[in-house]
C-alpha cells in the first residue's frame, strides 16, 4: 500500500495507479523509486531520514520533496504514455514475426517506392532467401507453411509414443506402406498392369460380338470411378444449388483431359512432345496390334478439348448449373447410362429423375465423338487415364518418361523426385485425412488460437455489415438481404467437431471403419481409399445435406467459402505463421494476414459467383436490376485492371491474366483487405498494440499491409506461371499484392502515396 504523508490529488492517485498497472522491465526501476519515496523513506543523499521536518530546513526539505515528487510523477506518467504509444513487443512471437518481416523486405527497400512496387518492397528479400527445390515449380509463403506442417506430421508418425493406438495404427500402416520403397520397387508396374487388364476385360476390343463404342462403356466408366479416375465425364454428388439441403447428382466435363489445360492442345510443340511420351509409355503396356493406334489417343483428346468449356465457363454457375431429367440426359449421351451408375453406387431405395449437367453441349458433342471413334482408341484412352492417375503409386522405369514430362509441364526439373516422406504425407492427407487432422490439431493448434480466430472472423463480419449498409449502388432491399446473409454465414475455425469430431478418437475411428489399410501394399491402399470415398459420397443420396462436414482437412493451408452452405471455413493449417502468430502477437499482424484471408472468404459471398446465392445458400436471382448494374459496372473495372498483368508466355510473348476468370478472387482480395483493416482499427482504438522490435520506422498501419503482403510472397518458373494463367481462378501472387494495394485507399494513406483514390472499388 502507498502510505505517503503527502496529500495527493485525484489525478496524482490515478497516475500512480496507472503506473502500478504497467509491468515492464523498464518501469520496474521507476516503480521502486516512486514507492520508496512515497513511503517517506527517501531523504537527503538517498539515506533514510528519521528527523522531524520543522523550521526553515523542514520547509525547504518539504518543498524540495514536493518538487522532486512532481518531477518524478511527470516523468513516470510521461513514460507510461510513451510506452503505450511506442511500446515494443518482445515476446517470442513478436521477435519471430519481426525477424521474418526484416528478412522478407528487399535489402534495398529504402530506395523502393512502396506505392508503385510493394511486391518487391516487401518480398524482395523473401525471393532471395528462398530457393525452389528441383521438384517445385512454384512456391509462396503458404508452401513453406504446408511444408512446416508436413515436417511436424512426419515427426508424429515416426514417434514411438502415439496418442491413441487404433487410429494411429491405421495411419502408421498406410505411412509405412508408402515409405517401403524397396517393396514398391520390387512390385514394379505389376499392380498397374492388373488395373489395365481389368480395363481390357470390361471394355473388350477383341470379341466379335462387341460392336460400336457404347457396349460396356458404362461398366468401364463405373470401374474407373471406383478407382478414383474420371474419364470422358466427371459424375459426383453434392448439395443442389437450387435446394441446398438436398443432395443432387452432377455430371461435368473433364477438368483435365490429358494435358494440364485444354489450351495446350493448340500448341503444336507441346502436343508433339506429349504424343511421343504417350507412345513411349503405353507401348510397354499394350499389345503389338494396339501400338499402331497410340497416336490416335492424342487426336481423340484434342477433339474432347475442342468441345470442353473453358475454365471460366466451368467456374460460372450461371453456365454450369443445368438441371435435366435422366431421360433427357440419355438422349444427349446414350452411350453412358446414368441409371446403371446409380444402381451400382446409390442406396437401393434412392429414386430420382433429375441431375445437373455442367455442359449439355459437351454431352451432345461427346456422343458424336464417341460414335466417330473406334473402340480400340477409346480403350487406349481409358488405359492412359489409369496410367496417368496411378503413375505416382509405382516405381518402374516404364513410367519415367511420363514423370519427366509432367515435371517439365509443371516447371520442375524433369529428373526431380519429391522426397518420399513428403509424398507419403500428402497421400495420408488424401486417404486418411481426418485421422491425420486429429494428430495435427492435438500437436499444433491451441484453444486460444481458435478463440482468437473466431473473434477476428466475427469482427470482420461486423465490419462487412457496416460496409453493406453504406453501399449506395445496392438497393435498400438488397442491402437488407445482404446484411441478413452475412448474419447467417456460419464460421468454422480450426477443425470439425462433427462428421467426424476430430477431437473424439472413437468418432474418427468409426468414420474409417469400412476402409481396410495394409502395411504391405501402397498401391492397394490407394485403390481401397478411392473406392471407400466414392461409396461414402454416393451413399449420401436421399439424405439431407450434412452441413457439419468440411471439404478441407485440418492441416490444409487454405480456406474457403461454400455458397450452398453459406459458410466460411478456416482449417488450423492456415492459422500458423506468417498468417497467424498467435494470441500474444500484435493484432495488426493477425488482422493483416489471417484477417484479410477471412475477409476474402467472406467477400466471396458477394462476388461474381456468391452474389447468386441468398442467405440460405439457395441459387436464386435475389439482386434487382439496379444492384446488378451497379455491380457489373464496378466489376468491369477489376476485369480491365487485372487483365493488364502479364507473365512471360510462349517465346517470351506476354501472357495476360484472364481478368474475367480471376474476377471473383480479385473482388474478394479487395473486399477482404478493407474489412480486415477497419476491423483491426476498431480493436486498436480500444486496446493499442505494441510495435515490433527492429521495425520502429514502420507505423502499425504500414505493418498491417506488410503482414498482408508477406502471405503472398512467392516465386514461380515460367512453365508453372503459364499453366496457372490457363487453369487458376487466382491472379499470380505479385498481382494479388500490387492489384490489391492499388485498390486500397487505406494502404495509400498509410504509405503517404501521392494518389489516394483506389483504381477499382466495389465496397
Amino acid at each position: 500500500m502507498l502510505s505517503s504523508p503527502l496529500t495527493r490529488s485525484e489525478d496524482e492517485f490515478e497516475s500512480t495507479h496507472l503506473l502500478r498497472e504497467v509491468s515492464t522491465p523498464e518501469l520496474e526501476k521507476h516503480r521502486a523509486v516512486f514507492e520508496y519515496f512515497d513511503d517517506g523513506q527517501l531523504g537527503d543523499h538517498g539515506i533514510r531520514s528519521l528527523k522531524a521536518n520543522h523550521g526553515y530546513q523542514g520547509a525547504w526539505r518539504s518543498k524540495s520533496r514536493y518538487i522532486a515528487f512532481a518531477i518524478l510523477s511527470f516523468v513516470c506518467v510521461s513514460y507510461y504514455f510513451w510506452t503505450i504509444l511506442f511500446a515494443v513487443c518482445e515476446s517470442p512471437e513478436c521477435v519471430h514475426a519481426a525477424s521474418e518481416i526484416l528478412y522478407n523486405l528487399d535489402p534495398d527497400y529504402a530506395n523502393i517506392d512502396p506505392c508503385t512496387n510493394f511486391d518487391q518492397y516487401v518480398c524482395g528479400g523473401w525471393r532471395e532467401r528462398h530457393d525452389m527445390r528441383p521438384d517445385q515449380g512454384s512456391i509462396f509463403a503458404g508452401t513453406l507453411m504446408a511444408e512446416a506442417s508436413q515436417t511436424r506430421l512426419r515427426h508424429l508418425l515416426e514417434s514411438s509414443d502415439p496418442p491413441d493406438e487404433p487410429n494411429f495404427a491405421k495411419l502408421k500402416a498406410a505411412y509405412d506402406s508408402c515409405m517401403d520403397e524397396k517393396k514398391i520397387t520390387k512390385r514394379g508396374s505389376e499392380p498397374l498392369e492388373k488395373l489395365l487388364a481389368s480395363i481390357e476385360q470390361i471394355y473388350s476390343t477383341d470379341r466379335p460380338s462387341v460392336q460400336g463404342s457404347a457396349t460396356n462403356l458404362t461398366d468401364v466408366i463405373l470401374f474407373l470411378m471406383e478407382s478414383g479416375v474420371d474419364a470422358l465425364v466427371a459424375p459426383y454428388v453434392g448439395p443442389d444449388d437450387r435446394a441446398p439441403d438436398t443432395i443432387a447428382i452432377f455430371v461435368n466435363p473433364l477438368r483435365e483431359i490429358g494435358l494440364p489445360a485444354r489450351e495446350y492442345y493448340n500448341d503444336t510443340k507441346t502436343v508433339t512432345e506429349y504424343t511421343t511420351v504417350l507412345e513411349e509409355v503405353l507401348d510397354k503396356f499394350v499389345s503389338s496390334d494396339a501400338k499402331q493406334k497410340l497416336s490416335d489417343v492424342v487426336a481423340f483428346e484434342g477433339k474432347l478439348a475442342d468441345v470442353t468449356p473453358d475454365t471460366q465457363s466451368q467456374e460460372d454457375v450461371t453456365k454450369s448449373y443445368n438441371p435435366h431429367s435422366i431421360e433427357e440426359t440419355r438422349t444427349m449421351l446414350p452411350q453412358i447410362s446414368i441409371p446403371d451408375i446409380l444402381s451400382a453406387l446409390a442406396p437401393s431405395d434412392f429414386k430420382t429423375d433429375r441431375l445437373i449437367l455442367g455442359s449439355p453441349s459437351y454431352m451432345k458433342s461427346l456422343s458424336t465423338i464417341l460414335n466417330e471413334t473406334s473402340r480400340d482408341t477409346i480403350q487406349l484412352f481409358l488405359k492412359w487415364k489409369i496410367v496417368q492417375a496411378y503413375s505416382d503409386y509405382v516405381e518402374d522405369a516404364k513410367i519415367q518418361p511420363l514423370r519427366e514430362f509432367n515435371n517439365k509441364m509443371a516447371g520442375k526439373d524433369p529428373k526431380a523426385t519429391e522426397e518420399r516422406w513428403r509424398k507419403c504425407i500428402r497421400s495420408l492427407d488424401s486417404d486418411l485425412g481426418w485421422i491425420l487432422s486429429r494428430f495435427y490439431v492435438l500437436d499444433a493448434f491451441s484453444e486460444e488460437s481458435k478463440k482468437l480466430g473466431d473473434k477476428i472472423v466475427s469482427d470482420i463480419k461486423e465490419r462487412f455489415v457496416y460496409t453493406l449498409g453504406e453501399t449506395k449502388w445496392m438497393s435498400a432491399e438488397v442491402r437488407d438481404l445482404g446484411i441478413k446473409k452475412v448474419g447467417n454465414i456460419v464460421q468454422k475455425i480450426g477443425y470439425p467437431t462433427k462428421s467426424p469430431n476430430v477431437m473424439d478418437p472413437g468418432d474418427v475411428e468409426n468414420y474409417y471403419k469400412d476402409l481396410d489399410i495394409s502395411s504391405d501394399s501402397f498401391f492397394d491402399n490407394a485403390l481401397a481409399a478411392a473406392k471407400f470415398e466414392v461409396h461414402r459420397e454416393w451413399s449420401k443420396l436421399g439424405k439431407p445435406t450434412n452441413r457439419d462436414e468440411w471439404d478441407m482437412t485440418a492441416s490444409t493451408v487454405n480456406a474457403y467459402y461454400n455458397p450452398p452452405g453459406n459458410e466460411i471455413v478456416f482449417p488450423a493449417g492456415i492459422m500458423q505463421p506468417p498468417t497467424f502468430y498467435g494470441p500474444s502477437a500484435p493484432l495488426y499482424l493477425a488482422y493483416g494476414a489471417f484477417g484479410a484471408v477471412s475477409g476474402h472468404e467472406l467477400s466471396h459471398a458477394f462476388d461474381s459467383t456468391g452474389r447468386h446465392y441468398d442467405e440460405t445458400g439457395n441459387y436464386t436471382d435475389w439482386w434487382d436490376e439496379k444492384t446488378v448494374e451497379g455491380f457489373e459496372e464496378r466489376a468491369q473495372c477489376f476485369v480491365d485492371q487485372y487483365s493488364e498483368f502479364t507473365v512471360p508466355g510462349k517465346d517470351s510473348e506476354p501472357l495476360h491474366v484472364n481478368g474475367r476468370l480471376t474476377l471473383g478472387e480479385n473482388i474478394a482480395d479487395a473486399g477482404g483487405i478493407g474489412a480486415a483493416f477497419h476491423a483491426w482499427k476498431k480493436r486498436e482504438e480500444a486496446s493499442p498494440d505494441p510495435l515490433l522490435p527492429g521495425l520502429s520506422k514502420f507505423t502499425k498501419e504500414q505493418l498491417f499491409f506488410i503482414s498482408y503482403a508477406n502471405w503472398w510472397c512467392g516465386k514461380s518458373t515460367l512453365e508453372a506461371a503459364r499453366e496457372a494463367i490457363y487453369n487458376d481462378p487466382h491472379a499470380p501472387k505479385p498481382a494479388r499484392i500490387l492489384g490489391t494495394m492499388a485498390n486500397a485507399r487505406e494502404f495509400k494513406e498509410a504509405f503517404n502515396c501521392p494518389t489516394k483514390k483506389p483504381v477499382c472499388k466495389l465496397w
